[in-house]
């Protein structure tokens, strides 16, 4: 952790580092020069944890810079792996679990990193707890990318390039790949650590958030974007990448396309200028104009109409293929945040965690997924939830079970075994589908034994079985989502983005999409666990799940 003048965040920063799971780290806190407080509380975390944390600091106390200072800290670090986590930037708690667990199985790659979230909430006002979103990575996640796949994206997107407090990389490969550029101080000095990574060595992209980057008006970017600093400070990158990649031989054409057309804004900036007039002036409100017209008129009762009468055929719409976001996420996305403070301590989810660290936030202590298998670190209880006796009981303050329970044949032993891992006043916070596709062979995710579709439900049958579990009405709250023509259209596979908000939020409890529940684990629940049941499966071959098809198998 490298600091200048951190004294407002850098003991928030430290604690998101002792409160990680993984236990076998040290924390190297490294002085650029500071002249506030942080230097006397990064000195005292130092001594009261002296086989733990070490203070670094250049000679004569000097501010030698980010790139410098990162280095100073890697060259006295002592393990295998090496994190970065700057002074204004919290880490989640199974960072370093997750990470170190996907190198270990990784041993071609020399870097993992995940989605950060943007963190505005912070602040506490709710305004910006609003504002608070996890970047888009720019490239499939879970895969090894090979070099220079990455590099392209990181010179033609910045906004895609892993933010440092995200990253686990081998010292092996900062050694051999030469560290920081110590003539970037400030500005792209984590980007061109980054590409010279990326032309090299493979990198694994996780799905897995694992930090909060923190936005403020005094953080390093925001202050060289307020000062005009930015654009001056991408042309020395572009400048010293191209050097690099030529001293490299690196001759992709890919990337030296991608970086021919970052430059043509400084080498042509009056043409450049007359295009950004362009798009800003006349012809750019034309351009908008015309386009708005389109999105206007297309939405007129008669064209809609016209445009319905796709549903008159035998097939779904886009051959099936996934197109768009399917109708029932932003019901299930509403439900998340209203209930999103429930979401806290020590939470479950099925398959993964992306769900309850994106609704989380600071609440969230431990993120764990369960799963048939252990498909990715991420999942850490393998265990069939309707057959879940091995999971201790109130173990829990939240589970998460989304877009599960329709797929799983003894549906009340999930239920029970769902319940009987809360605490006493923990939440379970549930959905149960209406109606889908139905595989007739089955579907194999790779998580396990193929899935098959037992359950469609109604809403007096999900309170049925909510009290058949231990449950009475006063335990749970029960909403509704859906009406005919979201029913239709969700079979149909129109995504939600061509549905008007009226048609979307209008509730028709006759002809319902998706059911969601959050249920309150009562301090005195006893029920008798159900007698197991087992389902007959077809003797078929499943199809394989397809991700461009979505819920639609090819």
């Amino acid at each position: 952790m490298i600091f200048l003048n951190a004294e407002q965040f850098i003991q928030e920063a430290v604690e998101s580092i002792f409160s990680q799971s993984y236990p076998d780290w040290e924390l190297l806190l490294v002085d650029d020069g500071s002249t506030d407080r942080s230097t006397t509380i990064a000195l005292r975390y130092a001594s009261h944890h002296p086989g733990r944390v070490r203070y670094i600091e250049h000679p004569d106390h000097q501010n030698r810079g980010m790139s410098a200072s990162r280095n100073l800290g890697v060259c006295h670090s002592r393990g295998k792996f090496i994190a970065f986590l700057d002074a204004d930037d919290v880490w989640l708690p199974d960072k370093l679990k997750q990470q170190v667990a996907l190198l270990e199985n990784r041993p071609e790659a020399a870097m993992v990193y995940g989605p950060t979230q943007w963190w505005y909430s912070w602040t506490g006002k709710p305004e910006d707890r609003q504002r608070d979103f996890v970047h888009d990575l720019g490239v499939s996640p879970d895969i090894l990318v090979q070099p220079p796949d990455l590099l392209v994206q990181i010179v033609q997107n910045e906004g895609v390039s892993p933010c440092t407090c995200s990253v686990l990389v081998r010292q092996e490969a900062i050694q051999r790949w030469g560290g920081f550029e110590e003539v970037f101080q400030g500005l792209y000095e984590d980007q061109a650590f980054f590409a010279k990574l990326a032309c090299h060595a493979p990198v694994f992209v996780s799905s897995h958030c694992s930090a909060r980057y923190r936005q403020h008006p005094g953080s390093n970017c925001s202050v060289m974007q307020e000062t005009g600093q930015d654009k001056p400070a991408r042309l020395v990158f572009l400048n010293w990448l191209s050097a690099y990649l030529s001293k490299q031989k690196i001759d992709s054409p890919h990337v030296w396309r991608a970086i021919q057309k970052e430059f043509w804004p400084y080498q042509q900036p009056g043409l450049h200028r007359l295009v950004q007039f362009a798009r800003q002036g006349l012809p750019g409100q034309l351009y908008r104009q015309v386009r708005q017209g389109i999105s206007q008129w297309t939405r007129l009762p008669i064209i809609r109409n016209l445009r319905l009468l796709r549903f008159r055929r035998l097939q779904p719409l886009h051959n099936g293929r996934q197109h768009g976001t399917p109708i029932v996420r932003p019901y299930w996305a509403n439900f998340l945040q209203q209930y999103q403070s429930d979401i806290r301590g020590r939470a479950l989810e099925i398959g993964t965690t992306t769900t309850i660290r994106l609704y989380g936030g600071q609440a969230l202590v431990q993120a764990e997924a369960i799963d048939l298998e252990a498909h990715s670190p991420e999942v850490t209880v393998v265990a069939d939830i309707s057959r879940a006796d091995q999971i201790p009981s109130d173990r829990y303050d939240c589970f998460v079970n989304q877009f599960t329970l329709h797929l799983i044949y003894d549906i009340e032993a999930a239920l029970y075994h769902s319940v009987r891992i809360l605490k006493p006043g923990g939440v379970l916070l549930l959905n149960f589908p209406c109606l889908d596709y139905y595989f007739t062979n089955g579907l194999n995710m790779g998580t396990g034994a193929p899935l098959y579709m037992h359950w469609w439900f109604t809403p007096i049958q999900v309170e049925n079985m909510l009290r058949r579990v231990g449950l009475a009405g006063s335990d749970y709250k029960m909403q509704v989502y859906g009406n005919l023509f979201a029913r239709v259209a969700y079979q149909m596979n129109m995504p939600a983005e061509e549905l008007t908000r009226r048609e979307l939020d209008f509730v028709d409890e006759g002809h319902p999409l998706l059911i969601c529940v959050r249920a309150v684990k009562p301090a005195n629940w006893q029920a008798a666990r159900p007698e197991y049941r087992t389902a007959w499966t077809p003797d078929t071959t499943p199809a394989q799940w397809n991700p461009v098809s979505g819920h639609y198998p090819s």
